[in-house]
């Protein structure tokens, strides 16, 4: 796998809460962007080296495939009708989080 950093909003006490588990059982990069701009805070980024990027269910599949004992989870969230399920949930849920964070923890 290509080099990566994990952007995840450690202020989010849920993404925080997430994360935290994931960090003990993978060894991902894992770095807070609470500061950094809208687009980082909205969904979970992945942001490779050589400057492409995947976010939202693509990044949490990336993160599930690299997770032991959660790759399980990425094999049935790519199948077809789940994973175009899986990202309209996700949009929704992440919207609400975003919401929920800009407005109400900060």
């Amino acid at each position: 796998m290509k080099e990566c950093k994990v952007l995840f909003n450690e202020k989010c006490s849920i993404c925080n809460f997430e994360v935290k588990h994931y960090k003990k059982r993978s060894n991902l990069n894992f770095v807070d962007c609470s500061s950094m701009e809208d687009k980082y805070l909205k969904k979970l980024h992945i942001v490779f080296d050589d400057g492409s990027e995947l976010s939202g269910v693509d990044a949490f599949i990336l993160v599930w495939k690299n997770t032991k004992g959660y790759g399980w989870l990425a094999n049935i969230v790519q199948a077809k009708g789940i994973y175009h399920l899986a990202k309209i949930a996700y949009f929704f849920l992440a919207y609400l989080l975003f919401w929920r964070y800009k407005y109400f923890v900060k």
